[in-house]
């Protein structure tokens, strides 16, 4: 009797409490999400784009307009060439690479499996100062051909010049194939095993199957790898510089730097923009296509076929030379010339290198992570279709070279420094002088608009799989707002906020056109040091801060590819 009477009032206080949740979830999803905050993110992370289109229109108006169509033909055509030679390389050896480790067992196939993916931590402007290096004239592999052939100068035999389009395509391509490699490859995974089987059934050979079945079914997620390793080449500013193309971003920073000619920068910035709508869109496109993509059946898991002695070693040679190409060179190559150049002065010099990069870094995660969690918390399911489309928008800031970011808030954060100076005087007869422009304020408003994509994608991915239950709960007993966030959103989501710093924290590390373009006077960090010293030729010197970037760039690299064979 005791124990019915307990339990009866337990069971109206949980129908009470699921009625509250419900009525909650109600008034949630009744048109309560705030637009106009999404709409003043997006105005916030749209600024250098809303002014670069301003000051091109601007520009064009007032007839200044010359400099930029004198230069955007060759702009755009070595831009073109690069990005078609950069795309058709990383779609052939990312497909064929992740075919072979998916398909097929040979010598090495597990360890190559994870480690294909390693040239994802080189930076593309450290490979193209590694493989100048390695190759170049002063160079060891130069320098065995004089050794073996007896010759002196470089007319005395030819070498192909690494400092060429046609090394810059090679260089970035070896560097960029895992981005078509991992989309292939988690394609291929969740491919049913039935399909090639059925395929090999009816007759057809290893080859004939990937031609007329593995080739037409992973169009999509090759289209997807190459869009990114082509809006990498958009973003590329050292490297393009390195080996002398003249890319639209190369043509952007000496418009605006060398020539101070903004309005015809502002031009060619907004072409990249186009540029990048475009490949956007393909890549949407391809996402869409994918409906003709097939589940994986748990039943049928992905065969590996055992390959012959000879085409093994073949399948292992390749895919080795791939990893020796894109991480293995530069690699070996930086922790070479670092063992060769540590003096006190590069120790002092990376130290205080190293500092100012970890101080910027964590502050920008912070930054970014934070806004991250506010955009996914407006573009929550319950949200409306507008503030979704709105976050979404803002979240583009990644797609956008950092050039073009940096150029399009240099002007509007100068005039918000002159209207600071200017109330101050007014009101206090004081000038603070440059607040924005002058201090790392600049460089972190930049981060966040680049990075907020990656601090938004794994908290939203996050708050998506933890679902609203627990929130709701929390409004049903009282707990709202900053209570709710703190006492909430914040410990269930910890998870994944320190994978989206951590993200974010790497890629402040590695990113080089907005920081060189940006920071206050003094400022150096590990990427600006080295590029510094590469533009004199003076690598060597700046080989330890570059293998500190390499190293800590294979964080992210390492910590995917230990979650992505967990569930594979």
């Amino acid at each position: 009797m005791n124990s019915s009477s307990t339990r009866a009032p337990r069971t109206r206080r949980a129908a009470i409490v699921t009625t509250a949740i419900e009525h909650q979830k109600s008034k949630t999803g009744s048109g309560r999400p705030l637009p106009v905050a999404a709409y003043l993110l997006v105005l916030i992370m749209g600024l250098p784009i809303l002014w670069l289109g301003w000051a091109a229109i601007g520009a064009a108006l007032g007839g200044d307009n010359g400099l930029a169509a004198n230069m955007l033909p060759t702009a755009l055509r070595e831009t073109a060439v690069l990005m078609l030679w950069v795309g058709a390389i990383t779609g052939v050896l990312g497909l064929l690479s992740a075919w072979l480790v998916t398909h097929f067992d040979f010598p090495g196939r597990r360890v190559l499996e994870w480690a294909l993916i390693l040239p994802l931590a080189v930076p593309t402007y450290l490979a193209a100062y590694c493989y100048v290096e390695f190759l170049d004239f002063t160079g060891p592999v130069q320098q065995l051909v004089r050794f073996l052939t007896g010759a002196t100068t470089l007319q005395d035999y030819w070498f192909p010049t690494i400092k060429s389009p046609s090394g810059a395509a090679f260089v970035l391509s070896m560097v960029l194939y895992p981005y078509v490699y991992a989309a292939c490859r988690t394609f291929f995974l969740m491919q049913s095993a039935s399909i090639d089987s059925a395929a090999r059934t009816l007759g057809a050979s290893g080859w004939r199957t990937f031609f007329t079945v593995t080739l037409p079914l992973s169009r999509p997620a090759i289209v997807v790898g190459v869009t990114l390793a082509m809006m990498e080449v958009v973003n590329d500013l050292g490297a393009v510089q390195y080996f002398g193309v003249n890319s639209l971003t190369a043509v952007i920073y000496t418009t605006w730097i060398n020539r101070s000619n903004f309005g015809g920068a502002a031009q060619l910035a907004v072409t990249i923009v186009l540029v990048i709508a475009l490949l956007i869109f393909a890549e949407q496109r391809a996402r869409r296509n994918r409906v003709y993509a097939t589940h994986r059946d748990s039943t049928v898991p992905p065969a590996h076929l055992k390959l012959s002695t000879g085409l093994g070693w073949l399948a292992t040679a390749f895919c080795t030379a791939l990893l020796l190409a894109g991480f293995g060179l530069p690699f070996a190559e930086l922790t070479w010339l670092a063992s060769r150049s540590i003096t006190p002065e590069t120790l002092a010099m990376t130290a205080a290198a190293a500092v100012t990069t970890l101080e910027l870094a964590l502050a920008g995660a912070l930054v970014a992570v934070g806004i991250g969690l506010l955009a996914a918390k407006l573009s929550a399911p319950r949200a409306s279709r507008s503030a979704k489309s709105a976050v979404r928008l803002a979240a583009l800031g990644y797609a956008i070279p950092g050039t073009v970011l940096a150029l399009g808030l240099l002007q509007p954060l100068g005039q918000a420094d002159l209207w600071i100076n200017r109330l101050t005087m007014a009101l206090a007869e004081w000038r603070p002088g440059l607040i924005l422009t002058g201090s790392v304020a600049a460089l972190l408003y930049v981060y966040a608009i680049r990075f907020l994509a990656l601090s938004h994608s794994t908290l939203d991915a996050a708050m998506r799989k933890r679902g609203d239950t627990m929130l709701d709960a929390g409004r049903v007993l009282g707990v709202k707002g900053f209570a709710l966030l703190w006492r909430v959103d914040l410990p269930t989501l910890s998870p994944a906020l320190l994978a989206a710093g951590t993200l974010v924290f790497v890629e402040i590390v590695k990113e080089l056109p907005a920081t060189l373009l940006l920071r206050p006077l003094g400022v150096e960090t590990l990427a600006t040091l080295v590029y510094a010293r590469a533009n004199v030729s003076l690598f060597a010197e700046a080989s330890l801060p570059a293998l500190g970037i390499v190293v800590v760039g294979l964080i992210p690299v390492l910590l995917s590819t230990h979650f992505s064979q967990r569930q594979s």
